[in-house]
């Protein structure tokens, strides 16, 4: 969306959890499938089958280590203001039964970016599954297309006196909204990232009158 791009407004402030201090920018984010097709048998003959999931064990592997990988050796970039890219296998699924070799395997994974652009994240990501599953029997592939929302670092305004600055690992509504050249962005609000999204997701009363 746009924001009033004739209007007169110059500032836009974006509420989030940020303790009370001015956020100078967040991670990228991007979000992958890894998907392995083989072939079903009885688990007492395995090599009449091909296992999905021995399939798709290597490729998670190296997906899970790109962040710690230098780029010169296929790893995803990192950067001094937000650290190193991280991944996350949120969700994995496979097979029917422990006595059936698993025709099928699935793994969900969420990519927090600290540098470069979504499409060079995607060009490493599926050279290493690719490079890791070259030797497996079963089908690996990498898809994105179930993950619309993609997104470079976001850099932010942080020029006002008095205030802390820190930069963010989750992500926000910055990037869907399009501002015109000149608008400060500004990442402020009470409370803790570190509470929200579980049992005890909270504000206090004394927080939101700082």
């Amino acid at each position: 969306s746009e924001l009033n791009t004739q209007s007169a407004y110059h500032t836009v402030i974006f509420g989030e959890p940020t303790e009370a201090k001015l956020v100078s920018g967040h991670k990228g984010m991007l979000g992958f499938e890894v998907l392995a097709h083989g072939k079903a048998a009885h688990s007492g003959y395995p090599w009449l089958g091909k296992s999905a999931v021995s399939a798709i064990l290597p490729a998670l592997s190296r997906v899970d280590q790109l962040g710690n990988i230098p780029v010169s050796e296929g790893g995803l970039p990192s950067s001094s203001k937000y650290g190193p890219t991280t991944l996350n296998i949120g969700t994995i699924r496979a097979g029917v039964a422990t006595n059936v070799v698993p025709a099928y395997a699935r793994a969900d994974v969420a990519v927090r970016l600290a540098a470069g652009t979504p499409e060079e994240a995607r060009e490493i990501i599926r050279r290493a599954v690719e490079d890791a599953t070259r030797n497996v029997e079963a089908d690996v592939e990498v898809d994105f297309s179930h993950h619309n929302e993609s997104y470079g670092p976001q850099d932010l305004d942080t020029d006002v006196d008095g205030f802390d600055v820190m930069p963010v690992n989750y992500g926000t509504d910055v990037p869907n909204l399009k501002v015109r050249d000149g608008v400060k962005r500004y990442l402020y609000g009470p409370g803790s990232i570190f509470v929200a999204h579980g049992d005890n997701e909270a504000l206090t009363v004394r927080d939101l009158k700082d």
